[in-house]
């Protein structure tokens, strides 16, 4: 099969769209554009497609934004929701941007593409500077009222032009919450008349909820009067209309104060983004579904046996776990370049419609790529297993496929492995299936091979559960140890008050120490991290215990930060060792939090509460979401080692450095640099301003 050009497979971009489409590759170069991006950019396309990266077309800051948040994100996750670029024209003007990005590898490509969505940002913030114009002109002119009563009429006039005007939606309360005023937009958006709405609590009229559960929401109102301050919305709600539709909206609330300062109601605004969901709902529906056969596509499948969401495990029928089979056609590659790529789209087409009507509505059927299919065959035993499987193989090898007056066949070999419920480990059962394919093929093909214990294939994909025995063992022979490293203030202290990071280090059964990088994944792969981190805590407890004056820094998994339990065995633990919370630093990864984003928020607020403070730890290398700076309600960032370990002879990792330390100064949030291994480095943060440094140039990790 002769490899597409880097544009072939890539769809055409709609021009009529109302928003800007582009694809590029994962390093940034656009291969495809629509008219409007185009525009926006300032280009021809002919100038853009094949010649620019996206980074070319930005403004410096996006440029560096794009760095810091949007490449890693990308990287890290496949996608990246909402991010805001200035494109910069070559005149030298810009066009504000919210960008959608999605990482995909489309039939056929040889490399993966980033399929990128914008959305105008202008019309928002100009609404926006319109709406806050007109309240400090409104402002004004009530605190001259006496003197300048014509011309706060004309300004009243000039505002209420303003709020018609407005598409956002756009409604005044008075003191006590009671509509007196709502724009055309905002009728639009309720689906409500001017004579219904005015004279009702807000309340009564506009009903929220939450967009994942749809439970209903606080009103914003409540909140806003009672604390004098603007309130707004984090992510998107779900607004239900007079009709009972559902509309997707992002919204804020401001207070309005009297003629005598006093507090006077509040206006209310909301932007209707259920278009955009929709569109970004569409394009992560495709890019979950395989372009050639309509089947689910690898990614999706993978997330599915990851997210361990085939079936509850109370669901009735067979007692039988699942079964995961691997798919592989036999002599695909001979017809696909014998005959040509069209014939073997639509061979993979015809294979795809005949592995669907072999499985029943509760299996799973996806194209893993080229000529590999995946299936999981629910609550189905070995022998009932290997017969379907059998079934399926005997139709691949009876399908006549005709192309152009002739007929060609081929063969599938399939592996099989048991996908239990109670392990939860996917990716073993996925490498098994792999294996007992690979097997299949290596025995004549044409045939199905089951997964069995025995297979001594199988058997050394499983050298890591060694370390599932070990730690068990170790737990049991409280064989961990724990270390500190000093964490140092960058600037004198007279406090008296010694602070470390606890490190915890396994010493195996011949007494030597064995480094974490070693045995942690493995009790993050087999849901062992609660145990250790609870081991952890209660000798680091013990150790504060009995250390008055040291402060230390704990780390807390994502594991342990979405189990219930948790949270009350530590706080048990705190109140056993009379331990004051104040003088511990709870460290969490920005993966790990954004992973189990409301068990985070739970477990932040219950400690915050009671005094201790929190730390994101290795920031700058996970999402880089500088907004979860302040959802997230951390004391502390720690910049993570890669970057400072080399800013004395790097600059670039200089001025990230210095990025990450001036937005967390920004949000009045400390900072701590790792990896501090030469003075050079340190007088480099006392430059920046870093308040903490963490290396092997302040202290070695010892024990404790």
């Amino acid at each position: 099969m002769k490899p597409p050009t880097p544009t072939g497979n890539l769809p055409l971009l709609p021009d009529e769209a109302q928003c800007g489409h582009l694809y590029t590759t994962a390093e940034g170069l656009i291969l495809r554009a629509n008219a409007l991006a185009a525009q926006w950019c300032g280009r021809p396309l002919s100038s853009i497609e094949g010649q620019l990266r996206l980074q070319d077309v930005l403004a410096p800051g996006s440029r560096i934004f794009h760095e810091t948040h949007y490449a890693p994100l990308l990287r890290l996750q496949g996608f990246a929701r909402e991010i805001a670029f200035d494109l910069r024209a070559p005149d030298g003007s810009s066009t504000p941007v919210l960008a959608n990005a999605q990482l995909q590898a489309p039939a056929g490509q040889a490399g993966a593409v980033v399929n990128i969505t914008l959305f105008h940002a202008e019309a928002t913030r100009r609404h926006e500077q319109a709406l806050r114009q007109a309240r400090r002109e409104a402002e004004a002119a009530t605190e001259q009222l006496a003197q300048r009563h014509a011309e706060l009429q004309a300004q009243a006039a000039r505002l209420r032009t303003t709020l018609q005007s407005l598409t956002d939606a756009v409604i005044t309360t008075d003191a006590q919450g009671r509509i007196d005023a709502l724009n055309p937009a905002a009728l639009a958006l309720l689906g409500v008349t001017e004579a219904l709405a005015c004279g009702q609590p807000f309340e009564a009229v506009v009903r929220l909820h939450a967009t994942l559960d749809r439970l209903p929401l606080p009103s914003p109102v409540h909140e806003c009067l009672a604390q004098g301050r603007r309130v707004a919305s984090a992510v998107p709600c779900l607004l239900q209309r007079a009709d009972g539709e559902l509309r997707h909206l992002t919204h804020s609330a401001s207070p309005l104060a009297d003629g005598q300062g006093r507090p006077g109601g509040l206006v209310w605004v909301a932007h209707d983004v259920t278009e955009q969901h929709r569109q970004a709902e569409l394009v992560a529906r495709e890019l979950r579904q395989d372009a050639l056969t309509g089947l689910m596509n690898r990614r999706e499948f993978e997330r599915l046996l990851a997210a361990g969401e085939r079936r509850p495990a109370d669901s009735p029928g067979p007692v039988h776990g699942d079964l995961l089979c691997h798919v592989d056609l036999d002599q695909f590659k001979v017809i696909n370049e014998t005959v040509g790529h069209a014939a073997g789209d639509a061979l993979l087409r015809d294979i795809g419609r005949l592995l669907q009507a072999g499985t029943r509505q509760s299996d799973v059927v996806a194209r893993l790529g080229a000529d590999e299919f995946g299936l999981i065959l629910a609550g189905c035993s070995r022998e009932d297993g290997i017969q379907r499987c059998n079934m399926l193989r005997e139709q691949i090898a009876a399908h006549g496929f005709e192309w152009r007056g002739q007929q060609y066949r081929l063969t599938a070999s399939i592996g099989m492995a048991p996908l239990s419920r109670s392990d939860g480990n996917a990716l073993r059962a996925a490498s098994d299936a792999d294996v007992a394919c690979h097997a299949a093929k290596e025995a004549g093909r044409n045939r199905v091979h089951f997964a069995a214990e025995a297979d001594a294939q199988i058997e050394g994909r499983r050298g890591e559960m060694h370390w599932v025995a070990e730690l068990r063992r170790a737990l049991a022979d409280d064989r961990f140890v724990l270390f500190g490293q000093p964490i140092v203030s960058t600037a004198p202290t007279t406090d008296g008050i010694s602070h470390c990071e606890v490190l915890l280090r396994l010493r195996g059964e011949d007494g030597q120490l064995v480094p974490p990088s070693l045995f942690i994944p493995a009790a993050e792969r087999y849901q062992l991290m609660g145990e250790l981190d609870r081991w952890v805590f209660r000798h680091a407890l013990a150790w504060m215990a009995a250390t008055p004056h040291t402060h230390c820094s704990i780390n807390v998994s994502g594991q342990s930060l979405g189990d219930a339990s948790f949270l009350g065995d530590v706080m048990a633990l705190f109140e056993q060792y009379r331990v004051d919370p104040a003088r511990v630093c709870f460290e969490i990864t920005e993966t790990a939090a954004i992973g189990n984003l409301e068990a985070a928020h739970r477990f932040i607020a219950a400690w915050r509460s009671r005094g201790a403070r929190f730390a994101l730890d290795d920031f700058g290398v996970g999402l880089s979401s500088f907004s979860y700076l302040r959802q997230l309600q951390v004391d502390v960032v720690k910049i993570d080692g890669s970057f400072v370990k080399t800013m004395d002879t790097d600059l670039q990792n200089r001025a990230i450095v210095e990025s990450i330390h001036r937005v967390a100064s920004v949000c009045k949030l400390k900072t701590v640099a790792e990896w501090v291994e030469n003075a050079a480095i340190l007088d480099a943060l006392r430059e920046i301003g870093v308040d903490y440094a963490q290396g092997y140039h302040l202290g070695k990790p010892a024990g404790l």
